[in-house]
């Protein structure tokens, strides 16, 4: 955390958080009590693999839901419902699975810490804040809008409100997320992150039941990204690749394959096992957690011994 902290956070909001220190985040949020904003299952580095789940969180803070302009039900519109535990079968084969009990609407670590919409604050700005395109557009570490565009707030904020987001929810989060990786690169001489996600069933025939994000090749390499889609397109699933989802800031930042760090964002149709109107499972969860366990199982048979520590797995 403390190498976190010395390269997010300049000199002057260390300062200011240090003159906050009698203030708990609770209290400063006025918030019931929370769960730890990031929970592992599983033993680190028992593979090369690593499995992560950054927005099925559905803890909703009282005082955020509160302020909030949008009923809950929209807040959640978002939300990668059910997806950790979609992931569980395929955690039993090993792998230790990260996932992130805050919503993305409260704090989205899919994007670099940040990457914030300045119209959303009022005061001063940092110069530090560097927002991109889609931050601009109200979707950064802090949102400003649900993804239907709907403005999430009834007013704005204070950017400390910001800071401090980041600070106790967003730094957890890549905190043990970069030391699950790193544990597992340094063990087995490789790793690969499993970036998994929900998406909105489409309106249109013929769209894909998964969708494939390499960052078009630069995040992982196609020994695996191949391995992965024909997997699933043997259990009969369509799959896409990079559209329209290549991968967020997650699978950019830690998707590295000279180094033999990998990344591969995998995308999963909510209807295929959620009713998305209600938000409960169906009788297709089974099955797609099944072929979610297929796929890590084929995965993980393919990498060289975990003891070799192979220089490259491409």
């Amino acid at each position: 955390m403390k190498k976190f902290a010395a390269s997010l956070f300049p000199p002057s909001l260390m300062r200011l958080f240090q003159a906050q220190s009698g203030t708990t985040e609770h209290e400063h949020s006025g918030r019931q009590a929370s769960p730890a904003p990031v929970l592992v299952s599983g033993t680190p580095a028992t593979g090369p693999l690593v499995l992560a789940s950054p927005h099925s969180g559905h803890f909703y803070p009282e005082a955020f839901v509160s302020s909030a302009r949008q009923p809950l039900d929209i807040l959640r519109s978002g939300e990668d419902s059910f997806v950790e535990q979609l992931a569980l079968g395929a955690q039993a084969l090993g792998p230790p699975l990260i996932q992130a009990t805050f919503p993305r609407v409260f704090c989205d670590v899919n994007r670099a810490a940040w990457d914030l919409d300045s119209r959303m604050f009022h005061g001063s700005i940092p110069s530090f804040v560097a927002p991109s395109e889609r931050g601009l557009a109200g979707l950064g570490s802090i949102p400003r809008i649900v993804a239907d565009r709907r403005p999430i707030y009834r007013q704005r904020l204070p950017f400390m409100e910001a800071a401090l987001r980041i600070r106790h929810y967003w730094m957890p989060y890549h905190a043990a997320l970069a030391n699950l990786l790193e544990q597992a690169r340094n063990r087995h001489g490789f790793c690969l992150l499993l970036d998994l996600h929900s998406m909105p069933a489409a309106t249109q025939a013929g769209s894909p039941d998964f969708v494939l994000g390499d960052r078009y090749g630069t995040s992982c390499t196609p020994h695996l990204t191949n391995l992965a889609e024909q997997t699933l397109q043997g259990l009969g699933f369509k799959t896409a690749r990079n559209h329209p989802y290549a991968g967020g800031y997650i699978t950019r930042h830690y998707g590295r394959p000279g180094i033999n760090m990998h990344a591969l964002q995998i995308e999963m149709r909510r209807d295929l096992y959620m009713d998305e109107s209600t938000r409960t499972k169906h009788a297709g969860f089974a099955s797609l957690a099944d072929a979610l366990t297929i796929m890590v199982e084929q995965v993980l048979a393919h990498f060289p011994s975990h003891e070799s520590k192979t220089q490259s797995i491409g």
